[in-house]
């Protein structure tokens, strides 16, 4: 039996079975290395408990941007004029009707014809039209907006609001203040319902009609050291009523190229000031093509550009068409790390005789204190809804360890497959030279 030469048959039998063992191998590797190249993620959703954590912006604007008494002797009065005859020609159209219904036509039409100077047109849509300065100035001011504001029963600022209070100006809404812009507070013991308290003044009689707004106020939570996009994300407080804003922290953590496609930041240098997010790509982005095209911008929140005037309006508008082709050069990704607040509101009415607030001692006598309350000031509470955040994680579903893995339990396993059909093959072999071949002294091949 010594030295002789494995059967032709063995042989055979050998590259039989090798092709299709091979083949399933070679087929197994490829899915699992196709699998991997897709690049499959998967999200974990989960609670997170904490005894401290950085309390959020808060920013609050009035819904008035400027205030009437303000535009006397400069030169945006006409808006004054503007308004008042706005104004009398809808009293002289109520005054006319026999009935309260007003005519929607005829109503239209009067506001057609107040609104025919392009440039007051464009003022009474929003303030892209004044300068950042004029903003500021003619805005209601932060000392007579935010009569009083607390945080954890301590007082913000005894002596100096603008020392916790940061102040930019908005197309919308004029003069807007945020608490907290740069996380100089943390909350502790978050779950007790403390958190910033405030006594804002909205100053109703100082209301410009033109703007259409309710007294009131349009509150943003955000996180620090980010820009405030009221207009997009406020949420807005009726004067008379008070308010609670519940607050719950959402940290999501997502995977950059090839896996997700979030990204760090913008190409180039940011126009508004803060962090990176969502909201301050795609506005930049618009900003930044008003810019190139029109040399101007329409945001006063952003650092550099001048302010669009009623000359560069038609260069302006454009952008804001539907056709507009400026977000196609624009990419904007979801930052890797997203931090962002989910706000649930409650609010009430006040009830003004039982309610005495020393701040309104220099406004308005005792007797008078109920109306102002309801015609002008709101009450608002900002708190963490409980000691926890939620976490989002974005992680590989199938990591490059796991593919290595893989890939090596097929192998072995279809090559102890492969031998082991090679075994039996080769005893069958055997076993029948034995029983045929020197038997009967014949060789089988």
């Amino acid at each position: 039996m010594a030295g002789r030469k494995t059967p032709a048959a063995f042989w055979v039998c050998f590259v039989i079975l090798l092709v299709p063992v091979l083949g399933i191998c070679v087929y197994r590797i490829f899915d699992r290395v196709s699998f991997y190249l897709s690049y499959p993620v998967t999200r974990e959703s989960k609670e997170v408990t904490v005894r401290s954590q950085a309390f959020p912006s808060v920013t609050v604007c009035n819904n008035n941007p400027i205030r009437k008494s303000a535009l006397s002797g400069t030169s945006h009065a006409s808006l004054l004029d503007t308004d008042d005859q706005v104004r009398q020609s809808v009293e002289n159209l109520l005054a006319s009707t026999s009935s309260d219904a007003v005519n929607p036509s005829a109503a239209r039409e009067i506001l057609n014809t107040a609104y025919q100077d392009r440039k007051t047109a464009r003022a009474a849509r929003d303030l892209a039209g004044m300068s950042r300065e004029d903003i500021a100035n003619l805005g209601h001011q932060l000392s007579d907006f935010v009569m009083s504001c607390s945080y954890n029963g301590q007082q913000c600022a005894p002596n100096d609001l603008s020392s916790v209070f940061a102040t930019f100006q908005s197309a919308k809404f004029g003069n807007c203040f945020t608490f907290n812009a740069g996380f100089q507070v943390s909350s502790t013991g978050v779950s007790n319902g403390q958190g910033l308290t405030m006594t804002l003044f909205t100053d109703a009689n100082n209301y410009v009609g033109l703007f259409g707004r309710q007294p009131g106020v349009t509150v943003t939570v955000h996180p620090a050291n980010t820009t405030a996009f009221p207009e997009d994300d406020g949420i807005s407080v009726k004067a008379g009523e008070s308010a609670g804003i519940s607050v719950r922290k959402v940290v999501k953590n997502f995977l950059p190229a090839p896996f997700g496609n979030c990204g760090q930041g913008t190409d180039g240098e940011s126009l508004y000031p803060g962090g990176y997010s969502l909201a301050t790509c795609w506005n930049g982005c618009l900003q930044k093509a008003m810019l190139e095209k029109c040399d101007c911008v329409d945001d006063p929140r952003t650092t550099s550009g001048n302010m669009c005037t009623a000359g560069e309006e038609s260069c302006r508008s454009r952008y804001y068409e539907q056709d507009a082709t400026w977000k196609d050069d624009c990419n904007c990704k979801h930052p890797c790390k997203d931090e962002s607040y989910v706000t649930t509101m409650t609010s009430s009415p006040w009830a003004p005789e039982n309610v005495l607030i020393p701040e309104l001692r220099y406004v308005t006598s005792l007797s008078d204190v109920g109306t102002l309350i309801q015609n002008n000031v709101v009450q608002l509470k900002v708190y963490y809804l409980d000691d926890a955040y939620r976490q989002v994680e974005e992680r590989a579903a199938y990591p490059v360890n796991q593919l290595l893995r893989d890939i090596g339990i097929d192998i072995a396993v279809w090559f102890v497959v492969l031998m082991m059909l090679i075994g039996i093959v080769y005893l069958i072999v055997l076993i029948i030279r034995a029983c045929c071949g020197e038997g009967s002294g014949n060789k089988i091949i």
